[in-house]
């Protein structure tokens, strides 16, 4: 398969590229300058492209079978994140790539019917602009009818630690273990992205994985 992957330099995206790579995959990120990508993540190929640039950035993801993204503003505007959503469903079509993978917001899933967690009285507000904007770019997604997007949702805690290979997956509502803990390390979200993208078993929905 052949992967446009853009925000492999960050914790995640970094995952998903190894875990892709490790599975033969032919991955090509997609990064505004040329950088040590191909040093850090060795078979990793790389275009120069800003994703803001809808030609540039068109031309970058044509020929792949599905665009993946782990695109986040960092420190950033988070309105970045709207403007990111539009320009890749906007290249998606422009280059023919029919499916759409992007790293979503925990936010977004459901803790109760029709109650999302970033509504939430105990949602962190440090993170809460940044989910409110996740939950818009899903809402874009949802009116989006000629692609096969998925909003790859972690859980309501992501960090470093080991692959296990063992964990939950699901659509609309958030994971959490009977201690109402809802969590995954990078390397086992990793694991579950990469198999949406070989499956494509959740088209035009929402998911999840957690332990």
């Amino acid at each position: 398969m052949k992967i446009a992957l853009i925000g492999a330099s960050g914790h995640i995206g970094s995952e998903i590229a190894r875990e892709a790579l490790r599975r033969g995959h032919t991955v090509t990120t997609i990064v505004r300058s040329e950088n040590r990508l191909q040093n850090d993540l060795p078979g990793i190929y790389v275009k120069v492209a800003d994703l803001f640039d809808e030609a540039a950035l068109r031309d970058a993801v044509a020929g792949h079978d599905v665009i993946a993204s782990a695109y986040g503003p960092g420190n950033g505007d988070v309105n970045a994140l709207l403007r990111a959503t539009d320009a890749l469903i906007a290249a998606a079509r422009a280059s023919s790539v029919k499916r759409l993978v992007v790293v979503g917001g925990a936010g977004s899933l459901e803790i109760a019917p029709g109650q999302q967690l970033v509504d939430s009285p105990s949602f962190p507000a440090a993170y809460k602009e940044l989910a409110l904007k996740h939950r818009e770019g899903f809402d874009r997604l949802k009116q989006i009818s000629d692609l096969q997007w998925t909003f790859f949702a972690p859980a309501g805690m992501i960090g470093p630690g080991e692959k296990t290979g063992h964990y939950r997956v699901g659509r609309n509502t958030l994971i959490a273990d009977a201690s109402g803990s809802s969590r995954i390390s990078y390397a086992d979200y990793a694991d579950a992205f990469v198999n949406e993208l070989e499956r494509a078993e959740h088209p035009q929905q929402i998911v999840t994985a957690a332990y």
